[in-house]
């Protein structure tokens, strides 16, 4: 017994031997010389005619010597430089251009022992290590939606990104949306101040109001307020906790849902720490802007270890009237009750105030004064609570299960004073009189004066999930099968009410006597209840592997008008989503496609735009389907020592298409579709000589179509009849978007970044309407650029100093009209002209303890 013991500890075994000699590695990657030629000419000539000073190694799984592929690989330098890779697909790994010193390396596996040794490196010479690792007691839970064994993105059957904590800090985000358009693909649109809690963004041309055609996730947990019936982001983590960012596109996503048409986003937030210790991060800017983050964990007993996080911030915004303040808290507890079961716990509050308003401005408004922002009562407040419960389990071998319970409250008092257009000439004058929509002079929206509405909603959701992983073989080929199911539960209360002034926090439904009521406020009850199940089955033949899969979703959705007699309506649905995807290798290029049907269950905002519940009996049901996809992509990537790159080309068909947009509704069921190419790479000439900038690059071409689509239109000389917008775009879906960035280390405790956003030019209604008209609800918004510039100074291996700039030329722009509708022009119903950020200017400081 004690012999099988020994045996079963973990083993690492490590050889260091110093090697004298170079080398070079012609790749695949030089025969595509008329792209890369000049690069790799650079690269040979550097490799043969300088020393190189590196570490490199091999890692295995056990005493087979067997290759482990996705070991984490990390070096740090005693002035707390980091450098850091994955092994490949035969265990190597390569870490080059390094400069003298003392560093600690540190491999590590998810399921294996981390090993940590002290190397002395010296200049011009290449250190070798083989390491062996063994499996051990679980550690943590699987939070992440893509693996470390798939972090090479090699094993991908769909596009995908990871921003790693490095990558985080260097841009130094204020808000995720600012992560979020790094991707391609991803496009993002103004509708918030500073702290992007509601962001909007779109995938592949989808429209970006509230991000409801994405499912956004925290470690593998929905977090939108109701993922079915209202999956509107009104919250979002803030940056501050995130560590790692990771989008699913393709056919990969398929074992997440229900909102699959665009893709999956994924916050992983930093896991609690095996040994004591912490950070503090103070930030202070412009626009009154400060933040104050504070993390410490570590303590406790030998298997349980806790984690608790502290974040307040504050700022003024980019307007006048302005303001917010946000509180945000999470603790965590990782306990690993045996060998063999790890349980994560994590509970989350979030409050926020702020003078968000929709009162957007008119054109003049935008062109005399674009901070302009009447409504000082305006208020915004939020409160979410949450708990997540993961329990992972590795029954055997070849087996491992996991369990997630979640529950979330989510309060939301969102107060707006009524507004009114006015001619500009009278803006300061009192008691202005106000002015129809169709006035054709220069007219201001401001405030009425006089009373406001109360949108208040209220969210209960309660979920259950368990998935399984099987390791098994196919023909003699190792192959995973991944199957789960959920139940998931949620309630929406999304009441309106009317108050009596400007700062009124209560208000009423109706006037009158109650036995003759007249309405002036709402109260939607809504109920889903849904069964999802997925399976999927990873074959690994060697050089390709493909992995067909199917997601089924049952649902129910109820909703009672309690205003209207409390009539009950309801519609039950169930969906078969398939997908396959493949990868294939060639050398050091993988190719990668698939196909699957994604869809958008009905949300209450489509059931509005339509007038559900309006003049029907009180038997009917909810008789709308939910929108389908099919989604289509193909696409390459490689990871060379120059450069890595993703490429892929995507076709998403889309039909039963209903809700168009804010207050828009397609007469038929539309069929619409977005084709286009996203390219990503890096190119690291900083592997040839340490002090050359690296480039980071990513590009989407977008081509949007309206297929088979008829509305009302709001185009003088058809205006009110229905016409065919048969041929036009998509709104907010720019044909071109660039992100270029500069990366470089110029001395080996600093480095800086610059980035470059190129938006091009979009329409924003699907009458793809050109001119702007006086009050700011139609028109097409004009391409921009911006430019971002970022460093950070690692004092020591305490200490880090950073500075932000956003938008640091200050380019004044249109950002949206997002909650516009040409054909609802009145001032109280669009916003108009939403402006982009503003320039932004941070510093800070880290400190790390221990």
């Amino acid at each position: 017994m004690v012999f099988f013991l020994l045996k079963m500890k973990i083993i690492l075994c490590m050889k260091t031997q110093l090697i004298t000699q170079n080398y070079f590695k012609v790749n695949f990657m030089t025969r595509l010389a008329y792209i890369f030629f000049p690069i790799f000419i650079f690269s040979s000539y550097s490799s043969a005619n300088n020393q190189e000073t590196s570490i490199s190694g091999t890692v295995y799984r056990n005493e087979e010597a067997v290759p482990l592929q996705g070991a984490n690989v990390t070096l740090i330098h005693n002035n707390g430089n980091e450098y850091g890779m994955s092994t490949d697909e035969n265990g190597f790994f390569a870490i080059t251009d390094l400069n003298p010193g003392i560093y600690s390396i540190k491999i590590s596996f998810i399921g294996f022992e981390d090993y940590t040794e002290n190397v002395n490196i010296e200049f011009g010479s290449l250190y070798k290590i083989d390491a062996i690792l063994s499996i051990e007691p679980i550690q943590m839970t699987q939070l992440e939606i893509i693996s470390k064994v798939d972090s090479s993105y090699y094993n991908l059957p769909g596009a995908a990104t990871i921003l790693d904590v490095e990558t985080l800090k260097l841009i130094n985000p204020i808000g995720t949306q600012e992560m979020l358009e790094h991707i391609p693909g991803i496009n993002g649109y103004a509708d918030d101040g500073i702290g992007n809690s509601r962001i909007s963004i779109g995938i592949r041309g989808l429209n970006p109001r509230r991000s409801s055609r994405v499912l956004i996730l925290e470690d593998g947990i929905p977090i939108q307020p109701a993922l079915y019936v209202y999956p509107n982001m009104y919250y979002n983590p803030p940056a501050e906790r995130i560590s790692r960012l990771e989008i699913i596109k393709g056919s990969g996503s398929i074992a997440y849902g229900p909102q699959t048409m665009g893709g999956v986003i994924n916050y992983f937030t930093k896991r609690p720490r095996n040994e004591f210790g912490g950070l503090l991060r103070l930030t202070a800017g412009e626009n009154g802007y400060n933040s104050i983050f504070t993390e410490f964990g570590g303590w406790g007993s030998g298997n349980i270890k806790p984690e608790l996080q502290i974040l307040y911030k504050k700022g003024d915004g980019f307007r006048e009237n302005n303001n917010f303040e946000q509180i945000n808290g999470t603790f965590k507890i990782n306990y690993i009750k045996n060998s063999n079961k790890n349980i994560y716990l994590k509970g989350n509050i979030n409050y926020e105030n702020s003078n968000a308003t929709y009162t957007g401005l008119t054109k003049w408004s935008f062109d005399n004064n674009p901070r302009f922002n009447p409504k000082k009562d305006d208020n915004f407040k939020v409160f979410r609570s949450a708990i997540d419960l993961i329990q992972y389990n590795r029954i055997n071998s070849r087996l491992n299960k996991t369990s997630k319970a979640f529950i979330s409250f989510f309060d939301r008092r969102w107060w707006r004073e009524n507004d009114v257009f006015i001619k500009a000439q009278d803006l300061d004058k009192e008691n202005a009189k106000p002015q129809p929509y169709y006035n054709t002079g220069d007219l201001v929206r401001i405030g009425n004066g006089k009373d406001n509405f109360g949108i208040l909603r209220t969210f209960y959701v309660v979920g259950y999930e368990q998935s399984y992983e099987l390791k098994h073989s196919f023909f003699g080929f190792s192959s995973k099968l991944n199957t789960g199911w959920r139940i998931y539960w949620e309630r929406f209360i999304d009441d309106k009410k009317t108050g009596l002034s400007t700062d009124a926090r209560e208000g009423i439904y109706y006037t009158g006597e109650i036995e003759d009521p007249t309405i002036v406020g709402q109260s939607h009850h809504y109920e889903t209840t849904a069964i999802s199940g997925h399976i999927s089955d990873y074959f690994n033949l060697g050089s390709f592997s493909f992995r067909p899969g199917l997601r089924i979703e049952i649902f129910e959705q109820e909703r009672i008008n309690r205003l209207a007699g409390a009539i009950y309506q309801d519609k039950f649905q169930y969906m078969l989503l398939p997908g396959i995807g493949f990868t294939k290798k060639i050398t050091d290029i993988s190719i990668f496609g698939g196909i699957h049907r994604g869809f958008t269950p009905p949300s209450s905002g489509a059931l509005k735009i339509l007038n559900f519940g309006e003049n029907i009996e009180e038997e009917s049901g909810l008789d709308l389907d939910s929108e389908k996809s099919w989604n289509k992509e193909l696409g390459l990537r490689g990871d060379f020592s120059l450069i890595n790159f993703e490429l892929s080309s995507f076709i998403t068909d889309i039909e039963n298409l209903v809700a168009a947009g804010r207050g828009t509704a397609f007469k038929n069921l539309g069929k619409v579709s977005s084709n286009g190419l996203e390219v990503r790479s890096l190119l690291k000439f900083s592997n040839i000589l340490p002090v050359l900038p690296n480039f980071d690059f990513s590009y989407t071409f977008l081509r949007t179509e309206v297929i088979d689509g008829t509305i009302i239109s709001n185009v003088a000389g058809s205006y009110g009849s229905e016409i065919s917008i048969n041929g036009k775009k998509l709104p907010y879906a720019p044909t071109h978007t660039i992100n270029f960035g500069i990366i470089i280390e110029p001395f080996s405790n600093f480095s800086l970044r610059s980035d470059i956003r190129y938006v091009g030019k979009v329409f924003t209604d699907f009458e793809n309407i050109e001119e702007s008209d006086n009050i700011g609800v139609t028109g097409s918004i004009p391409s921009y650029r911006i430019i971002n510039l970022s460093c950070n100074y690692n004092f020591n291996t305490n200490v880090r100093f950073f500075f932000s700039g956003k938008n640091i030329t200050d380019e004044i722009y249109i950002g949206s009209r997002l909650h516009s509708n040409p054909g609802q022009k009145n001032a109280n119903i669009s916003s108009g002209i939403l402006p982009g950020p503003r320039r932004q200017l941070n510093l800070g400081i880290e400190y790390y303890f221990n």
